[in-house]
C-alpha cells in the first residue's frame, strides 16, 4: 500500500473542490427542450430534458389568432409541422403559414416533425407518433407537476418572440405572457425563471410598466442579435427598420442595462471567431462586474456543427464555460452538457508524491482523478490553512480512506521552513517500532486547474 502526506491530500482536495465549485456554478439550458434527442418544443421533449438534469427549459412563445400563447420557435408553422398538408392555401404572400392566422383548435390538428431529419437526430419517418404543438399553459402545468413528483425546482427560460410582429398584428404578447407566468406562481427574482427577449425597448416596458401593474419582478435577459436579423424592428417613418445592437456590448451600454437586466445572451459566434479568437474579450468580464450573467447559444454535438477550433462537444463546452467564462449555455444536447459538468475533473491535478508504506501509517491512496458526486456540498468559504507534514504534525484524515489507528504525537502550530530532501528509505528503519521522521519538504502553492484547451486543440485554430 501507499501513503500520501496530509499536506498533499489537502492540496489535492482543494484543487478538486475548486474545479467542482466552478462546474457547479455553471448551468445547462435545454434549447427548445431536449431538441437534440427528440423533436423540439413538445411535452415529451420537456420531460426528457428534465430527466436529463437540465437546469432550465427554454420555451419560445408566439400567439395564435384567438390570443392563445403557444410554444413555437418562430411565428411560422412550416418548419416543424405538416401545416401545408392540412391547410393548403392558408399561406401568406411570402409562402409561409403563420401561427397568428390559425386558431388553437386548428393548430392542435397539426403534427410535429423533425426539422433536421438527416442530421442523425430523431427520425422523421414516424407515422404513429403524433406529437402536437403545446400551449404555454400546458407546458407550465407539466413542469409544476414534475416539480411536485420529483421534489425539485425546475427552471424555465421563456422567450417572448418578436413583439414588434405581434404588435403589428394587433396583439400584446408581452402582457399575455407575464399574466400566464403570474397565474402559475412566477412573480419574484427568487423564482427559478429567466424571461428573455431580443427587444430592448420591450424589456424596458415589461420592467417599468407591466411588472408594477401585476406586482411582479422577474429576472430579465437581454438577447443580442446581429443588426441584420428580424428579431427586433422599430417603426420609423412608416417602415419597420432592423434594430441596431451596437450600443449594448459597450461597457456603458451594459451599465445602462444592468439597472433592470439580470444578464445577456448572444450567438456564441459573437464571442469567438471561427479560429477560436475572442471577438469581445471584455464583454463577459464587464457583464460580470455589473452583476450580470452571460448565456450564449446554441451548442450542438454534431461534428459538422462544431467550430474549427475544437474537435469534440466536450472541448467546445470546456472552451466556453472555463476559458471564455460564460455562466450557462443553450444547447440542443442538454444531457451531454449535464454529464460534462458532472464528470469534469481538474485539467492539471495536484498529485502528491507517494511514499513507501511504513508500519503504523497505512492508508489507501485516492485515484489520480477522483470522482466526486455531483451533489457534493461545497462551501464558498475557503478552508483554513492545513499544517504541512513535519515533526509533531497529525496526519489529516481522508474521506473514505481505510481507517487505521495511528499514534499521534502532540500537534505543533509551527510550519517548518521548506527544504528539499529525498524521501526516507524503508531500509533505514532499524527499529520496527520507530518510524523515521523525514526532513521538512517544500510545500507547493495550490495549483488551480488550467482553463485553456489542450495543445492538440490549440494547434487546430
Amino acid at each position: 500500500m501507499l501513503i500520501i502526506k496530509s499536506g498533499g491530500w489537502a492540496f489535492l482536495l482543494l484543487a478538486v473542490l475548486v474545479v467542482f465549485a466552478q462546474a457547479n456554478d455553471k448551468i445547462v439550458i435545454a434549447h427548445r427542450a431536449a431538441s437534440g434527442y427528440l423533436m423540439e418544443h413538445n411535452l415529451p421533449s420537456v420531460t426528457l430534458a428534465v430527466a436529463m438534469g437540465s437546469d432550465y427549459i427554454e420555451q419560445d412563445l408566439v400567439m395564435t389568432q384567438d390570443d392563445q400563447v403557444i410554444v413555437l420557435h418562430e411565428p411560422t408553422l412550416d418548419r416543424v409541422t405538416n401545416v401545408a398538408e392540412l391547410f393548403p392555401g392558408r399561406e401568406r404572400k411570402d409562402g409561409k403559414f403563420y401561427a397568428i392566422d390559425f386558431t388553437l383548435a386548428e393548430i392542435k390538428q397539426l403534427h410535429l416533425k423533425e426539422p433536421y431529419p438527416n442530421s442523425g437526430r430523431f427520425p422523421d419517418n414516424n407515422k404513429n407518433l403524433q406529437l402536437t404543438v403545446p400551449t404555454f399553459k400546458e407546458e407550465l402545468e407539466l413542469i409544476r407537476g414534475l416539480e411536485k413528483t420529483l421534489r425539485k425546482d425546475i427552471g424555465i427560460y421563456p422567450e417572448i418572440k418578436q413583439p414588434w410582429f405581434h404588435r403589428k398584428e394587433g396583439k400584446d404578447i408581452s402582457m399575455a405572457v407575464v399574466k400566464i407566468l403570474r397565474e402559475y406562481g412566477y412573480k419574484s427574482q427568487e423564482d427559478k425563471i429567466f424571461l428573455q427577449c431580443f427587444d430592448p425597448e420591450e424589456l424596458r416596458r415589461i420592467h417599468d410598466e407591466l411588472f408594477p401593474i401585476l406586482q411582479m419582478n422577474l429576472k430579465l435577459i437581454q438577447l443580442i442579435d446581429d443588426n441584420n436579423g428580424d428579431e427586433t424592428k422599430s417603426l420609423q417613418w412608416g417602415e419597420w427598420i432592423n434594430y441596431n445592437y451596437d450600443w449594448i456590448t459597450s461597457k456603458s451600454g451594459l451599465r445602462t442595462l444592468s439597472s433592470y437586466i439580470a444578464g445577456i445572451g448572444m450567438d456564441k459566434s459573437m464571442l469567438v471567431d471561427k479560429a477560436g479568437n475572442l471577438l469581445l474579450p471584455e464583454l463577459v468580464s464587464d457583464a460580470h462586474s455589473l452583476g450580470m450573467v452571460v448565456h450564449p447559444f446554441t451548442f450542438h454535438r454534431e461534428k459538422e456543427l462544431l467550430t474549427s477550433y475544437v474537435t469534440t462537444f466536450e472541448e467546445l463546452l470546456e472552451f466556453f464555460y472555463f476559458k471564455v467564462g460564460v455562466d450557462g449555455v443553450f444547447t440542443d444536447h442538454c444531457g451531454d452538457a449535464v454529464l460534462f459538468l458532472q464528470n469534469r475533473v481538474p485539467a492539471t491535478a495536484v498529485e502528491p508524491a507517494a511514499e513507501p508504506a511504513v508500519e503504523g501509517d497505512v492508508r489507501e491512496i485516492l485515484p489520480a482523478q477522483p470522482t466526486v458526486a455531483p451533489d457534493l456540498p461545497l462551501s464558498p468559504v475557503m478552508p483554513p490553512a492545513i499544517p504541512v507534514d513535519g515533526p509533531g504534525v497529525t496526519p489529516v484524515a481522508v474521506p473514505e480512506a481505510a481507517a487505521v489507528t495511528i499514534p499521534q504525537p502532540p500537534v505543533s502550530t509551527l510550519t517548518p521552513e521548506p527544504a528539499q530532501v529525498p524521501n526516507p528509505s524503508p531500509a533505514s528503519v532499524s527499529d520496527p517500532q520507530m518510524v523515521p521522521i523525514p526532513a521538512p519538504v517544500s510545500v507547493p502553492e495550490p495549483v488551480i486547474p488550467s482553463m485553456s484547451l489542450p495543445s492538440e486543440v490549440k494547434s487546430q485554430k
